[in-house]
């Protein structure tokens, strides 16, 4: 299976309010020395996305130790779940089938993958990559009424199943040839909260990480009960006033259709439901808020996919904290 060769960014509609930045291209910048407690800010790239990580610190060099303690098991995961880059865990899998010996959070994560699809009654579903590619892959335009007769397309929809991933002790394999998946709609999340694990146990208590997805430690100024402020969207038409929601101890995940148009298929987008193999055409944005950033990755996505009318009952499920599902007429719902 052919990996994406361009980044799919759903979820480049959180703004942090407020954020310290220095040194923005350094991995360790100096903080200000006058100040008792300092705020580092690393930015990077991960998986294909802007990233970013702010401490708030005391401790220039133990702040520095851990970054680069955390940065390291970042570049690990990334190596197990990016689609981008060539040799990853993932394209192995994707391209022989099956994969020996797998490391137990490449296993995990696959774990909590089907768990989320179980949850949501397949509205998320890790395995519609051959349905992606089967959009991104189309040599000629094509109308989006005819898409449901096109070979390659009929082909990609009856390889999603969810329950046709056989994970076992020490192998992952596919039930089916052909089969493929992608973790974009739930790794960004997992690496954030793994992340965040690290950071926690090295006694920072006041952090904000940002891998796609958001997770607040505390708040930017010790001390203070207001959290991480970030603000839902930009300003547009169909959106003229976005909400601000504090991070404290919890994570916030959009998902946009704003992030990728296929090609030949333009009225298409990548936010597709595997039951339809189209788009369900309710949603312009969706945001949700939850205890994990995997949750929250997870939710976002698997909304995304649904009808409205089933919106309450996954969230219920997967017991989110709140949810903001942006109208494709700019009405909003609040869960």
């Amino acid at each position: 299976m052919s990996t994406n060769s361009k980044p799919i960014t759903r979820r480049r509609c959180l703004t942090i309010l407020g954020a310290t930045i220095i040194a923005p291209s350094s991995l360790l910048p100096k903080p200000a020395q006058s100040k008792p407690v300092q705020h580092i800010t690393w930015h990077g790239i991960l998986m294909g996305a802007n990233a970013s990580i702010t401490l708030a610190t005391k401790n220039e060099t133990h702040a520095k130790a851990t970054l680069t303690k955390l940065l390291e098991e970042v570049k690990k995961l990334e190596s197990y779940f990016s689609l981008y880059q060539k040799n990853s865990l993932i394209n192995q899998l994707n391209k022989q089938g099956t994969l020996e010996n797998p490391p137990k959070e490449f296993k995990e994560l696959i774990d909590q993958s089907q768990q989320f699809a179980k949850l949501t009654n397949g509205a998320f579903d890790p395995t519609i990559q051959p349905l992606f590619m089967a959009y991104k892959n189309l040599s000629s335009s094509i109308t989006k009424n005819a898409l449901a007769n096109h070979p390659s397309v009929k082909q990609a929809r009856e390889l999603i199943n969810w329950q046709a991933i056989k994970c076992e002790a020490n192998k992952i394999s596919f039930k089916k040839q052909g089969m493929a998946i992608t973790l974009n709609g739930i790794a960004q999340g997992y690496i954030t909260d793994k992340a965040v694990e690290i950071l926690k146990a090295n006694g920072f208590e006041n952090t904000l990480v940002n891998f796609g997805e958001y997770h607040g430690l505390g708040s930017k100024t010790p001390n203070s009960n207001k959290g991480w402020m970030i603000q839902l969207g930009q300003s547009t038409k169909i959106n003229p006033n976005p909400e601000l929601w504090p991070l404290q101890n919890n994570a916030l995940a959009a998902s946009s259709q704003n992030g990728y148009k296929f090609e030949n298929v333009p009225s298409l987008h990548h936010m597709l439901d595997p039951k339809s193999g189209t788009n369900q055409t309710a949603w312009q944005e969706i945001y949700v808020l939850a205890k994990l950033a995997t949750t929250a990755d997870a939710a976002s996505t698997a909304l995304f996919a649904s009808k409205p009318e089933l919106v309450n009952t996954i969230a219920k499920n997967l017991k989110i904290q709140k949810a903001l599902l942006i109208k494709s007429d700019g009405s909003k719902i609040h869960l």
